[in-house]
Order: C-alpha cells, then structure tokens, then sequence
C-alpha cells in the first residue's frame, strides 16, 4: 500500500484564546475529512519543520544526544575522557575561568548531565565557572518550563557553579549582527549591561512581553565571570551549530602585548568551525529513525519540501547520518507547491510507499494572508483526495508544531493571537476504517509510525490505531 502524509506545519486545534480563524468555507476539504475519518489531536514541543521532523522521525520528544552523554556518565567513560582531563588539567594548571556556553530548552535531562559534569571537575569546590545560560526555544511559551530548569540547575550546583549571564541563541549565532555581537563581547568582558538577581524576574517581563526565548537579549546574573586572557570556554551543545564569528569575536580579544590571548574552546559535541574543536562526545547513529524502518518495512519515500530544509530534514530521516539514501528522494515544488495538479502528478510519478508533503504556514504576516494559504493547501488536499479514487492511498493530515504569533488583521486594522497549541491528525484509509477503529492521541513522534501502519496491514509496532473493543461499540454505537 501506499501512503501520503499531508503536513501542514503551523496548523493546530485552536485554543479559546485563539483569534478564530479556521471554518469549513476556508477549508472544506479538511472539514469534509475530519468528519468522515478518523480524527484525534497531537502534543508538539517543538516549533519548528527542521525539529518536528528530528523527533517524528526519531520517534522522540528531547534530543538523542542527551541519551548518549547519560549512558556515558553511568558506564564512567565521561571521567575518563581525554578531552574532559584535558580541560580538567589547564583549570588546575592555569587557574583559569571556565565558561560553560549551555544551550538549554525546556529539557530537565540537561541539568543531571551538567550536574554529573561539573562535580567531576570541581569536587572541592576550588574552581572557577560560570554558566551562561544560551535560550534555544522558539516559543513564548516555553518559559515556564524554562524557569523550572534553570530553577532547578541553580539549586543543584550551588556552590560548584554560578550562572554568568542568560541570553538568546540568537545573540551568538551567525546571523546575528556584527554590532550586537561586539555589544555581548564587551558584556561578557566587563559585566556590564542590563542585570537582574532574580532570572525568574526578567523570564518573566519576557513572557508577558511574548518575546520568543531564542531573541532574549543578554542579561547579567551574577559577577566574578569577566572574561580573561587564558580563560577556557566549553560549548555545552547536544546539536551541531556554526557559532565561527562568536569564537573568532572572543578569540580577537586584545589583552595587551605582555598578556596575549590565550582563550580555548572545547564543546559537548562536534561544532562547525574553520579549525577542529576538541568534542568530549561525537555524535553517534540513532537507533531508530525512518530509514531503519524504511529497511525493516521495505518501502521507499518520497519527500516534497523547500530546497533550504533539505540537507536537515535528511540528516534526521536518515537517523542523524548526511548520507545519500537511495531508498529516499526529495523534490522541491518551489513555486509549485500550491499548483495541485503539479503535486498530484508528482505522487503519482514516484512509485515510493510513503509521500511526505511539507507546507508551512507561519510566515503569514496578516490574518488574511494566513486564511489565503490554507485555502490554496486545502485545494491541494482536495485534489490529492480525488486521486485516491484512481489510484487507491491512504492520506494521513497533521502538523509537525503549532503556532503562537500575532498577525495582524488587515480588515479591522488589529492585532490578533493566534494559538494553535494541538496539532490535528486524521487517518484517511479504506481499509482501516472509522467503523472498527480508533485514532488515539499522541504527539508527533508518533505520526511516522502510524504510517507503516497505513503501509503495511501486518506493521505490529506501537501506533496511534487501535481496533475498537466490544466495550467500545456498546457505548459509542
């Protein structure tokens, strides 16, 4: 059998404080569906196609990497690490500083890694370091769960580190300005700048300003973390990231002829930079993924997306390998991507058991924008549905990740919210039916796998169907 999945990234269950924009004139395709077939909703903790495609494929909700530093904390490989001695030793050695640059989500796994790590290489308490918390999410929304790991990270490690200064990835990354990264350069080198005691107090002025974590601008906690000439810098970072003008910035920094910059990086994992920085761990094959699946089932898959997510949305799919997998191919519909007869010849073009269609809504400006884009996807779904009388599929339409933006409505000239905190899932099959089934909740690690079940009538493995029991049909008759 065959299977398409209809993403449409962005698109959610509206929450009551949503400005409504979803109804059946919009989409009729999708209203048509959700009615006949069988529909259930879906838990996201991600906000982004790159992420949702990460644990939809490697059917988890926290990075994979968090695992492997674990199981290397308990066998004790970590204390005896060559690149941990390393820094271990040039602390001692040096009495320097060491600046822990800790990108933190709303995963509570991290502090018992730093936690582990830090009382390793300071068990007397005698060493100098700092944590400067970097906010990775996307999502206002995601403070709370912030607050608590942050929370929790200053209690465990009182007395063996202090957190230095908070701030949004997007200070550091690549892409953020040249000015704005000097500005945090010179922070980082006088302690300087905006300063709160309390975290908890700016997180929360963040939250009810609705500024995304990743764009909170730096802010000092505590002193004693100036930068100095033979500091160490360790990237705790569970994912690869280019951060080549923020370790040049602080490489560049002129102590004077007599007292030259001796700063080293080290990172948690492998990170892009024009020279090789020592990793404790490498990044390792995931045990699940869609093409070790794909392998078990034997089907192949087709993905239509845009040409800028395609090398990561690979890497995931391929079970974090940048391989080229013939069993999976990929075609960008660009300015295609709404044409529905350029999609429904695309799928029928490839022979591949499972088609993946990519859309996504969140770069909507106005309200009306917004309601355009899903009428044009919803005219897309229609067509892709019409086809399934001529060649017989199974459709499987969801999201990878919600919204929580203000767009404005261009019609009464406001400002409205909108919030999609679930995402919709509806099972579209003629074989696996409304009648003697049911579709659970979920979250989205569990879309991949109710494919192969679309796929394969024999796939055993855990899904979202489940078969209705007598229980069931006596009351919901």
């Amino acid at each position: 059998m065959r299977s398409v999945l209809f993403l449409i990234n962005g698109f959610g269950v509206e929450s009551k404080e949503s400005y409504s924009v979803y109804d059946e004139t919009i989409m009729p395709n999708f209203d048509k569906l959700s009615k006949k077939y069988m529909f259930s909703k879906l838990s996201s903790n991600v906000f982004s196609t790159i992420d949702g495609f990460r644990n939809m494929s490697l059917e988890r909700n926290d990075l994979y990497n968090y695992s492997i530093y674990e199981r290397d904390s308990v066998s004790g490989k970590i204390a005896a690490n060559p690149t941990v001695t390393t820094i271990n030793n040039a602390l001692l050695k040096q009495s320097s500083k060491l600046h822990i640059m800790c990108f933190v989500d709303t995963s509570m796994q991290i502090v018992e890694n730093l936690k582990h790590f830090i009382m390793l290489i300071n068990k007397e308490k005698d060493k100098k370091i700092f944590l400067h918390i970097v906010l990775t999410g996307q999502s206002y929304q995601d403070y709370p769960m912030i607050l608590d790991v942050l929370s929790k990270m200053n209690i465990e490690l009182e007395g063996y580190a202090s957190i230095g200064m908070v701030m949004g990835i997007a200070n550091i990354l690549n892409s953020a300005p040249v000015t704005e990264l000097n500005f945090l350069l010179r922070n980082m080198i006088s302690e300087l700048g905006e300063r709160w005691t309390s975290f908890k107090q700016k997180l929360d002025v963040s939250y009810g300003t609705k500024v995304s974590p990743n764009q909170v601008k730096q802010f000092v906690v505590n002193n004693g973390f100036g930068i100095s000439s033979n500091d160490i810098f360790l990237l705790w970072n569970y994912d690869n990231i280019n951060l080549t003008n923020f370790i040049d910035g602080v490489k560049s920094i002129n102590y004077g002829e007599k007292t030259p910059n001796a700063i080293s990086f080290y990172s948690l994992f492998p990170v892009t930079y024009k020279e090789k920085i020592p990793s404790i761990l490498n990044f390792e094959i995931a045990e699940r993924s869609l093409a070790s699946n794909m392998k078990g089932l034997g089907f192949k898959s087709l993905i239509m997306c845009e040409r800028g997510d395609v090398n990561s949305i690979n890497y995931y799919l391929n079970g974090l390998q940048m391989v080229n997998n013939p069993n999976i191919s990929f075609v960008c519909l660009e300015d295609k991507k709404y044409d529905a007869a350029t999609v429904v010849n695309t799928i029928n073009a490839y022979p591949h058991e499972l088609v993946v269609i990519n859309y996504d809504i969140t770069s909507a400006k106005t309200i009306e924008e917004l309601k355009e884009m899903l009428t044009k996807i919803d005219a897309v779904l229609g067509a892709i549905y019409d086809n399934t009388a001529k060649n017989s599929y199974s459709i499987i339409i969801s999201s990878l990740f919600g919204m929580n933006k203000m767009l404005e409505n261009v019609q009464s000239g406001e400002k409205c919210n909108i919030i999609y905190n679930k995402v919709p899932i509806i099972f579209v099959d003629n074989f696996i039916t409304k009648k003697d089934n049911i579709l659970n909740d979920g979250s989205i690690s569990d879309i991949f796998k109710t494919c192969y079940k679309a796929i394969s009538k024999d796939y055993n493995g855990e899904c979202l169907i489940d078969k209705k029991n007598i229980l069931y049909r006596l009351v919901f008759k």
